[in-house]
């Protein structure tokens, strides 16, 4: 009798054992299928960037060169030179991809009604999980290619190409993943992607920058690491760390008195920047999470 019972005992197991293993697999396969899915939905939009990233950099070599005919010396280190490519239009080019990219990310279920005609049935999670994925995937491909024509440009000016360009490259990455999650959660809350994208970029460009301002003229030197676009300094601090990590601007006053001097912060210090950026992401995509469920239920 104990034997039988025993034999049951395994039999079963086994059986959950398998039926783990076929969710697992299927939860795998179904991530899989959104990403490829995403990645060819997005192909078209994916072309554009990459000819708008490509552009604004031989735009800002276009620039270099002329500066080079008019007798303005390179600067004397690689790193330098680099450094020119990434606080020129860089931060703008990463927050025009995520928008593009993530603007629909959540919102399109709602918009044209897909919520209820997914077939086969995959989990809310699972969807995310693809969708951020494979949009990221192509923000990283942008990116990574910007960077490669960096490196080619300035190993053929300067014969190397500064290690601390790799790890620029690894901010850069981790800076588009959190714009990208903030896109996100964006595009939970607004009704349309139009809308995501344009209030996302009003939000990225302008509001967080006039806060910036705000707290410059009003005299705070606190160092503004509750700003999510501030970390975008640690691009091209990674690259050469400033020292100090802010510059003092002095603005006349009227009357001729003597002139205000306002603290701008550059970047933050990498540990700073690390941990900055991963409870922003973790907070927007949280947050993401939890409102796209809630639409879904009501939506049902």
């Amino acid at each position: 009798m104990r034997s039988n019972q025993k034999q049951e005992l395994i039999i079963v197991k086994d059986m959950d054992s398998d039926r783990e293993k076929a969710g697992l697999k299927r939860n795998i396969s179904q991530i899989g299928n959104t990403i490829t899915f995403e990645l060819k939905k997005n192909l078209k939009s994916f072309v554009i960037m990459l000819i708008v990233f490509t552009s604004v950099f031989f735009l800002l070599l276009l620039i270099s060169e002329l500066k080079l005919a008019q007798d303005v010396a390179l600067p004397a280190e690689s790193v330098d030179y680099a450094v020119d490519y990434l606080t020129q239009f860089f931060g703008f080019l990463i927050i025009i991809s995520a928008s593009l990219f993530g603007g629909s990310i959540i919102v399109e279920d709602f918009k044209k009604q897909t919520g209820n005609l997914l077939f086969p049935k995959i989990s809310k999670t699972r969807l995310l999980i693809g969708r951020l994925a494979s949009r990221f995937t192509l923000n990283a491909i942008c990116v990574s290619f910007y960077y490669i024509l960096i490196s080619i440009v300035t190993l053929a000016k300067y014969g190397e190409i500064p290690n601390t360009l790799w790890a620029s490259l690894g901010w850069a990455l981790f800076y588009t993943f959190t714009i990208l999650v903030f896109v996100t959660f964006m595009s939970s809350i607004m009704r349309s992607t139009s809308a995501t994208i344009i209030v996302s970029i009003l939000f990225l460009l302008i509001v967080f920058n006039i806060v910036a301002m705000f707290l410059r003229f009003a005299g705070l030197t606190m160092e503004p690491l509750f700003l999510l676009t501030y970390y975008e300094g640690i691009i091209s601090g990674s690259l050469a760390m400033p020292n100090p990590r802010y510059a003092d601007i002095l603005m006349p006053t009227p009357g001729g008195g003597d002139p205000v001097t306002f603290t701008m912060w550059l970047t933050p210090t990498e540990p700073a920047a690390l941990i900055g950026m991963l409870i922003y992401a973790g907070i927007f995509l949280v947050f993401a999470y939890f409102i796209y469920q809630r639409r879904q239920s009501k939506s049902e």
